[in-house]
C-alpha cells in the first residue's frame, strides 16, 4: 500500500454475495497485524446484517467502525468516515459498499457518487478499489469487472469462494483482458483464509496438480 496518503482509502465493490464484508474483515486483520491503524466504514447502508457483520470484524481486529442508520446516504457516510479516519490518525480506511447488480443504473450511480465525494476530500481517493469476485460465477464475472471498472475505477481483484470445487479459471481470463492485478484469494471463512495471490500456485491448482 502507498502510505503516503493518510488515510489510504480502500473501496471494496462487487455484486451481491461475493464476500465483500468478509474480505474487508480479513484484510483489516492482516493490516492490523502488520502494525497499521485501520478504520472500517459500513457503507452497505441497505443491510442491517452487513453493518452488524462489520462491527463484529471491527471488534475482532481492534478497528473502529463508522456506521449510520439503515438506509442512510452511502456517500455521506464515506465522507464522515474519511474525516474521522483522518482525525484519528488512521493509516488505512476500508469502505464497504452495498452489493449491487451491474445492470442497476441507480445503484451504480450511487457508487459513482461515493467516489466523487471521496475525491473532494482527496483528489486521488479512493487510492485502491478492490472488486470481489465469486469464483463460481464464470463468464458473467468478465462483464461485472468491465462495468465496475468504468464506474468506480477498479484497480485490483479479490477472488473469493475458492474453498469449494471452483478452480477460478475465469480469473485468468479477467486478469488477461482487463490487465488488473489480483491481490488476494479467499479460501475459507477464517481470518487467515485470505491469501496473497501466487500465480504459480494458482496455475497448479487450475491444472489440478496442486
Amino acid at each position: 500500500l502507498d502510505l503516503s496518503h493518510k488515510p489510504h482509502v480502500i473501496l471494496v465493490v462487487g455484486v451481491n454475495g461475493t464476500g465483500k464484508t468478509t474480505t474487508i474483515g480479513k484484510l483489516a486483520a492482516k493490516l492490523s497485524a502488520g502494525g497499521l491503524k485501520v478504520t472500517l466504514a459500513a457503507g452497505d447502508t441497505f443491510r442491517a446484517a452487513a453493518i452488524e457483520q462489520l462491527h463484529i470484524w471491527g471488534k475482532r481486529t481492534g478497528s473502529p467502525v463508522i456506521s449510520s442508520k439503515l438506509g442512510a446516504d452511502a456517500a455521506g457516510l464515506a465522507y464522515d468516515a474519511f474525516e474521522q479516519a483522518k482525525e484519528s490518525g488512521s493509516d488505512v480506511l476500508i469502505i464497504d459498499t452495498a452489493g449491487r447488480l451491474q445492470n442497476k443504473a441507480e445503484l451504480m450511480e450511487e457508487l459513482a457518487k461515493v467516489v466523487r465525494v471521496l475525491r473532494k476530500l482527496d483528489p486521488e481517493a479512493p487510492h485502491t478499489v478492490l472488486q470481489t469476485l465469486d469464483a463460481t460465477t464464470g463468464q458473467n464475472a468478465l462483464n461485472q469487472v468491465e462495468i465496475f471498472r468504468n464506474v468506480a475505477g477498479v484497480n485490483g481483484l479479490v477472488m473469493t469462494k475458492l474453498d469449494g470445487t471452483a478452480r477460478g479459471g475465469i480469473l485468468v481470463a479477467i486478469a488477461a483482458r482487463h490487465k488488473l492485478p489480483v491481490w488476494f484469494i479467499g479460501v475459507g471463512e477464517g481470518v487467515d483464509d485470505l491469501e496473497p495471490f501466487e500465480a504459480k500456485d494458482f496455475a497448479r491448482a487450475i491444472a489440478g496438480i496442486a
